[in-house]
């Protein structure tokens, strides 16, 4: 039987930390509706880092879902039962997304806005991934390849009979019959295959070290270096001209919508060194920062609903009134709504890892109690 794998949980408690102060940032900072943090015209360089280090969150935890089914994999007697769990997981995970989860970031009870977000991108590589599972890890990493650079091609050509499915590769935005406007944010094909890249890859938690991480990780972030210095990843091309820090942050400046090759290296990169130097890290630290990272689900579902609250309150507290609230892109702020600094922006993001550290804590007991009941 395997074990838990700490790694993978403490990468994972990494990246919820930081997706939480993204999401506060979302709901809270004073320019988060008007203004985009990576556009260099108007953004500053705490508001781009501050968004730039959270773009690890999607495609780490994309990768692990696909190392974790891998790990599942290999510890199930029936492969038949396994491929049955993967379907109905991620079908779950997708209803659970386009209901749960977009209520508790629209707060809209007639949901006129419906995001296609990380969560169904999860679920669908699952129900691939159950349907696949008889392919070898080689011949599932070389369709990950495949797809990651056919995606490139077809973005850069644009052929005409992909319009109408464009938005499975890239973001796009239709409007359905009962006059819900559903936006694709995360393409189901581009992060399938991040996914199929940590299915594949699974078995590098079960047989190599850290110095082989760490090798990985370094030959993925001098890929991102070559590609992105030739402006060979599918994005714009960086700023050669101005303040060096204005160069270094166009450079940076890299496509998640889709994951460019530029993007996907350099993210997946970091996430290799970052496990290479996990175990350097004490006792403490490693059981503080993976009691997030051992209910990922849990933390991702609630944590919408827990920053809304915050969120009422603070609007509230300004005067305004339940009927004042615009829900959709505005996320239910008023268009008057005053926000918070990026300061009092990191100040709430404590607050709240804080107040969930002992919630994790509890709910990860609770489901162990249940599993041995």
């Amino acid at each position: 039987m395997i074990k838990r794998i700490e790694s993978i949980d403490f990468l994972r408690g990494i990246v919820v930390i930081l997706m939480l102060l993204d999401h506060v940032r979302d709901l809270f900072h004073i320019h988060s509706i008007d203004q985009s943090p990576t556009d260099l015209a108007v953004t500053t360089p705490s508001i781009f880092y501050t968004r730039i280090i959270t773009h690890l969150c999607a495609p780490i935890f994309v990768f692990l879902s696909g190392s974790s089914a891998y790990l599942v994999f290999q510890r199930s007697e029936n492969k038949k039962q396994f491929s049955q769990h993967m379907i109905r997981r991620g079908a779950w995970l997708i209803l659970l997304d386009l209901t749960v989860v977009n209520f508790g970031l629209f707060f809209d009870i007639h949901f006129g806005l419906v995001l296609v977000d990380v969560l169904s991108a999860i679920g669908f590589s699952m129900v691939i991934i159950g349907l696949i599972n008889r392919l070898t890890s080689k011949q599932i990493f070389v369709l990950a390849l495949a797809i990651i650079l056919l995606q490139q091609v077809l973005l850069q050509i644009q052929p005409s009979w992909l319009k109408p499915l464009s938005f499975l590769i890239s973001p796009n935005a239709f409007p359905l019959p009962n006059g819900t406007l559903m936006v694709v944010g995360y393409p189901p094909i581009s992060w399938l295959a991040i996914s199929l890249l940590g299915y594949s890859m699974g078995y590098y938690f079960l047989e190599k070290t850290s110095a082989d991480f760490g090798k990985l990780g370094l030959r993925l972030c001098l890929l991102f270096l070559v590609v992105r210095y030739f402006n060979l990843g599918g994005e714009a091309p960086w700023q050669i001209e101005g303040p060096w820090t204005k160069q270094w942050m166009s450079f940076l400046n890299v496509s998640k919508y889709p994951p460019s090759i530029s993007f996907t290296s350099l993210t997946l990169g970091i996430m290799f060194l970052l496990l290479s130097v996990s175990q350097f890290a004490s006792k403490k630290v490693t059981e503080v920062i993976s009691s997030f990272g051992r209910v990922p689900l849990f933390f991702f579902v609630s944590h919408w609903f827990v920053l809304h609250f915050l969120l009422f309150l603070l609007i509230f507290n300004q005067g305004f009134s339940w009927s004042d609230l615009e829900f959709g892109f505005q996320l239910s702020r008023p268009k008057s709504f005053i926000g918070l600094g990026l300061s009092q922006v990191y100040v709430v993001w404590v607050f709240i890892a804080l107040l969930y550290f002992p919630l994790c804590r509890l709910y990860y007991l609770w489901q162990q109690k249940r599993k041995l009941a």
